[in-house]
């Protein structure tokens, strides 16, 4: 009932879309966005938007019988169906060029699951260039490939690799100035440009540019040109390149030991192709340089800009402390921490929150968890207690002096296993109790200190987790002072101890979590008073035996060996294992890509108004002057016999033909110029602004009046074929306040809308 649901609303949502592009304010008539129900449709369909042909059902099919007997997203189903697509087994192609750049965005699209740009904006092109031993592939990469994730964007290099080794195209040979070039300016991006996630050392960049089988290059992102090597052979620009920068150093070089891997299975499922056992020595350059000390600041920390709170510091005591395992709503790239803190870090911590964190590296979203260890705070009152709800988070916010444990983060194991990170210990939980309860016939949830402590000494199991503390927290000069609190306090039922004599104890108690209180001059525990005596060996015990006890192990203390840990076990008559495990610290991510991405000056519509608009880019100052000068595309309306710069012709309301310009003939064609080949799909022209004010006005049923003060066009359009947008659509976005953001999105309030010209059903 839920899918059909949401099925059934999708189906709702793109019929609006098809009514609306019916209008013909569009480019084009169509919803772009090919619906789909799989991974092998989300592939065909997000490629079919450059490649037509690759929306076929028989490619589709033969995903998905690679899917049953490989398994779901094995990188090996991306290289065998790149390498069907690209031997032209589905369909044809002009050239066998163009037929493995279908593979290679197919491939590549299957790694990525479908569900990002960089397929087609990340990797933009593949060229065939010439060095002594024949054609070599040169691969284009810009900015987008970000998007595809490290190891998704360095196996869609391997890719392209095999599918040269499967045609028998010549190895790219990189010459000594092109190797100089690669550190110079991956160097010069991180510095001068934005920090890299990862920056290689000079050795490893070195030994990736000398013996990559692919050229990896791309186009000019930046305005700054590279400090040094700035003319080289087979390249193009002396600008930095962002995409070249980008997969060199945080896909090929960051996992490279990944990658190394991921090779090694492919090479076992049979696919025949070498070249890469180069990143071996990658990897043993990067384990060498962790040997000789030179640990990497954690990047989240490296990186911190201003207004992004840190919540925990690296792997400090109090962070969060890491707890294996999903919720529902969790996930790869997706964790859980306890909801009750979200209020605790002044609401900070929302759904979908962009963390930073420490380990396992990258970026999560956030989700709640409540089932998970909550955090614990001090009040101003000297009150430390777990917070376990968003109620009693509400309640005493306020009073908070300090948090001392931000409480669990829930990471899947999936995280690691991605990032290529070695598992780390975790702290001893439920889920760690009940598994080693399982192997000894034991089924239990819920259950009382004496019923933990019972099971404990009968079935000789550690000690439930819900009744031990973070001993490894404090030292053994901690667990001293707290020992010493406890021989000067009073013990019945509950535990009370001197607060001006034993500042120390109280510290220690605070450091491994024991809740208590704080009346007049005393320390008062009262809930966890019997799970800490008998963490010490002293429940039940007379005073006099206790104080002889706790005198015994206070003298030897200093003599002792191991940490606080050991000297617990010493006195407890169960095993008490290690409840800290390893803390994980963490800031927040990028707020400010949560707000409108407007584009600069704010305009309404993607008109170009030229010089014409003056400083505002204004229509109206663009009419005073009669007319706009800008790159126009062309299109012909055979019904009315005349030019037009709109999709749909503004007078007769028909489709039009889109046409090119040649320059070198002066004139219009259709296509390609026949003389000289080449045409553009734009021209420089001077056009009426008037006339198509007056007709989107018409179209709006606008009175000159009515019209806004202010209709905020563009300079000039920026695209490839210079596609304008309807004029109508700039005078509804200046009537609602709105402007055009980067993304496409829109963001508006219906409550503050004039409706003027509406009815609400319209709206």
């Amino acid at each position: 009932m839920y899918y059909k649901d949401i099925e059934r609303k999708v189906k709702v949502a793109y019929a609006i879309a098809r009514e609306a592009r019916n209008k013909g304010l569009d480019p084009i008539d169509k919803v772009e966005i090919p619906l789909a129900t799989d991974l092998p449709e989300r592939v065909t369909g997000l490629v079919s938007t450059v490649i037509p042909q690759i929306k076929d059902v028989r490619i589709e099919k033969r995903i998905r019988q690679l899917e049953k007997e490989y398994g779901f997203l094995e990188p090996i189903i991306a290289f065998v169906i790149a390498d069907e697509i690209a031997s032209e087994k589905f369909s044809k192609f002009p050239s066998k060029l163009e037929a493995i750049v279908a593979g290679i965005r197919v491939g590549f699209a299957y790694l990525t699951s479908g569900s990002v740009s960089s397929p087609l904006e990340g990797f933009t092109r593949l060229v065939l260039k010439k060095n002594e031993n024949g054609e070599f592939f040169s691969a284009y990469y810009s900015g987008p490939v970000r998007s595809a994730g490290g190891t998704a964007a360095a196996l869609s290099v391997v890719l392209i690799d095999y599918l040269r080794q499967r045609f028998g195209y010549a190895k790219y040979e990189a010459k000594e100035e092109a190797i100089a070039r690669t550190v110079t300016e991956v160097y010069d991006y991180n510095d001068r440009i934005t920090n890299l996630q990862y920056l290689p050392s000079e050795k490893e960049l070195e030994v990736l540019a000398k013996n990559l089988p692919v050229q990896v290059t791309g186009d000019a992102t930046e305005d700054l040109e590279v400090s040094n090597y700035k003319i080289v052979e087979d390249v193009e620009t002396p600008k930095v390149r962002g995409g070249f920068c980008l997969v060199m150093a945080e896909c090929l070089a960051q996992k490279s030991a990944k990658v190394s891997r991921l090779i090694g299975d492919l090479r076992k499922n049979g696919l025949p192709f070498d070249g890469w056992d180069f990143l071996d020595k990658i990897v043993a350059l990067q384990k060498r340089k962790k040997a000789e000390g030179e640990m990497e600041t954690a990047v989240y920390i490296k990186d911190l800009v201003a207004g992004r709170p840190v919540l925990g510091h690296p792997s400090r005591n109090g962070s969060f402390r890491l707890r294996y395992g999903k919720t529902r709503a969790s996930g790869l790239s997706s964790v859980a921490v306890h909801p009750a803190l979200s209020y605790l870090v002044s609401e900070f911590i929302a759904i979908g929150t962009q963390f930073r964190m420490e380990r396992p590296g990258k970026s999560a979203a956030i989700t709640f968890c409540d089932s998970i260890e909550p955090p614990i705070v001090k009040l101003e009152d000297g009150r430390v207690m777990k917070v376990k709800s968003i109620e009693e988070s509400k309640k005493i916010v306020n009073k908070v002096k300090e948090i001392i444990y931000l409480g669990d983060i829930l990471i899947s194991y999936g995280d690691f296993y991605n990032r290529n990170h070695p598992l780390l210990p975790c702290g001893y939980n439920e889920e760690y109790w009940l598994a080693e309860a399982k192997e000894k016939g034991i089924s239990a949830k819920g259950i009382s200190l004496e019923e933990a402590i019972k099971i404990s000494e009968e079935k000789k199991l550690p000690l439930h987790p819900s009744f031990i503390f973070y001993w490894q927290s404090i030292n053994l000069f901690q667990l001293r002072d707290l020992l010493k609190g406890i021989l000067e306090g009073k013990i019945n039922g509950e535990i009370v101890l001197p607060l001006k004599e034993r500042q120390e104890a109280k510290r220690s108690l605070e450091l491994i979590g024991c809740q208590h209180l704080v009346i007049a001059d005393k320390v008062v525990i009262k809930d966890e008073a019997k799970a800490l005596l008998y963490n010490l060996g002293i429940l039940g015990l007379e005073m006099e035996e206790t104080k002889k006890r706790i005198k015994g192990v206070v003298s030897k203390i200093d003599d002792a060996q191991g940490g606080s840990l050991a000297i617990i076990n010493y006195l407890c008559r169960s095993k008490i294992r290690d409840k800290c495990g390893t803390f994980i610290g963490a800031r927040m991510g990028r707020p400010e890509k949560a707000k409108p991405r407007k584009l600069t000056g704010q305009p309404n519509v993607l008109f170009p108004v030229g010089s014409q608009g003056g400083r505002l880019r204004s229509f109206q100052e663009a009419i005073k002057n009669g007319k706009i000068i800008a790159d126009f595309p062309i299109y012909y309306c055979e019904e009315c016999e005349e030019e037009t710069i709109y999709y749909v012709c503004e007078k007769c309301g028909k489709t039009t033909k889109r046409m090119s310009f040649c320059n070198e003939c002066n004139q219009r064609v259709d296509g390609k110029c026949a003389r000289h080949g080449k045409a553009l799909l734009y021209t420089v022209k001077s056009i009426d602004v008037k006339h198509y004010m007056d007709i989107a006005k018409e179209k709006l049923n606008f009175t000159d009046v009515e019209l806004p003060p202010l209709i905020k066009g563009v300079r000039g359009t920026s695209s490839a074929s210079h596609t304008v947008e309807n004029l109508a659509k700039g005078i509804l976005r200046a009537a609602f306040g709105l402007s055009v953001n980067k993304d496409g999105t829109i963001r508006v309030d219906l409550t503050e809308l004039p409706l003027t010209h509406f009815k609400p059903n319209e709206v």
